[in-house]
């Protein structure tokens, strides 16, 4: 049901108009930064066909510096970055596209789990939607433990299958990727104590720059999540950015710990993606949890 409504949404946006109207005039002067987290190649090459006729595709780098230097002169008209978080197996999967399409997104990549066997917590089987965000909202230590009581999880356990890319396949992927640190294991970092907090911003820089002999300058918050304390914590950490999961477009004015984005859909249809690319349907979706989590 909550897919059917989605897509009956976006096909409203897409009829209306919204689409060229959005990309003409709101988009003209700003720059979308996509979200993606496990993409297949199949949904992504439409994705990438769509915007590459629409859009000029730019570089994180390249949108960090303008809102350093001010200046958007050198930015085209209706940019887009594209990143995407975590460092899922399936990544590896895209590299033909990036090089089609000559674009170089930005991974960000949990520094801990990248190269081993362990597991994302939230993709451990049997998780329902609700008990996820309900985790979210405990503290690091509240989380690990009910996940330790209920599946058996933790941060360190070894599995039998892989879920995140290994070193092998961000080498070969270097070329035409820029990964980025998004903490150690993902916690929330707002639930974590001041230590925690730190250990994961702080030390997944560490980790990712000697893994492979790259200097880190942007970070993303694990779910979007930050207060004033990540904000201090990321700047004087060295990085020159940070993202976000605010729904919205960057301007010369965007605090670059604090860049916007537009989270898509990773099996979105064309449609969907249309749509998205307005932030309509997600911020409907986001207000309607506001208020189922609200009561």
């Amino acid at each position: 049901m909550r897919n059917f409504l989605k897509n009956m949404i976006a096909i409203f946006v897409c009829l209306s108009g919204m689409p060229f109207l959005i990309r003409e005039w709101v988009c003209r002067n700003r720059v979308a930064i996509l979200l993606y987290h496990d993409p297949k190649p199949a949904v992504f090459a439409k994705h990438l066909a769509h915007l590459s006729h629409r859009y000029t595709v730019i570089s994180l780098d390249t949108l960090v510096a303008a809102i350093h230097r001010k200046d958007f002169s050198e930015i085209p008209p209706k940019s887009v970055v594209i990143t995407i978080d975590d460092g899922h197996a399936g990544n590896i999967e895209l590299l033909p596209l990036f090089k089609k399409y000559h674009i170089r997104p930005t991974l960000y990549v949990c520094t801990q789990i990248i190269d081993t066997h362990r597991r994302f917590w939230f993709k451990i089987d049997g998780q329902s939607k609700a008990e996820k965000e309900k985790l979210k909202r405990l503290s690091n230590v509240e989380r690990l433990a009910s996940l330790k009581g209920t599946v058996d999880f933790e941060p360190e356990k070894v599995y039998s299958d892989r879920q995140a890319l290994n070193m092998v396949e961000m080498k070969e992927m270097m070329e035409g990727v820029d990964f980025q640190p998004h903490t150690q294991f993902h916690p929330i970092l707002p639930r974590c104590t001041e230590v925690e907090c730190k250990q994961e911003i702080l030390e997944s820089k560490v980790d990712l720059e000697k893994f492979l002999g790259v200097e880190c300058s942007h970070f993303s918050y694990p779910n979007g999540d930050y207060t004033e304390r990540e904000i201090e914590i990321v700047k004087a950490g060295g990085f020159r950015s940070a993202r976000t999961t605010d729904i919205r477009w960057n301007t010369l004015d965007t605090p670059p710990y604090q860049l916007k984005a537009i989270p898509i859909t990773d099996d979105a249809g064309l449609t969907l993606f249309r749509a998205e690319l307005t932030t309509i349907p997600q911020r409907l979706g986001r207000w309607v949890n506001s208020l189922f989590w609200r009561k």
